[in-house]
């Protein structure tokens, strides 16, 4: 194996290990909105049934701020995409 340590940090040996270490991240991501997007359908569902909305727009500007604070201005496409994910189109975007 590989000892990233004794590795120069830019030497080409290091590639396959941090591809590695990218591609386990990824697979955690997916994991991640995958269960997001479970609990989000929980959340839905049980604010329908309660006479609610299917979504509240004050909560999504909340993720939005959050995702921007923490990564910048592309942290707003992220956290869109994420949201979409995650509740599924809203009615206009089904309409396209």
């Amino acid at each position: 194996m590989l000892d990233l340590q004794a590795t120069a940090p830019d030497s080409a040996e290091a590639i396959p290990v941090l591809r590695d270490q990218i591609d386990s991240l990824d697979e955690a991501i997916v994991r991640l909105i995958n269960e997001r997007a479970r609990l989000s359908r929980r959340i839905q569902t049980a604010r329908i049934a309660s006479g609610g909305v299917r979504l509240e727009l004050g909560r999504e500007r909340e993720i939005h701020n959050r995702y921007r604070s923490s990564l910048g201005e592309s942290g707003t496409p992220i956290a869109e995409a994420i949201l979409r994910t995650c509740r599924g189109p809203l009615l206009a975007e089904r309409q396209r």
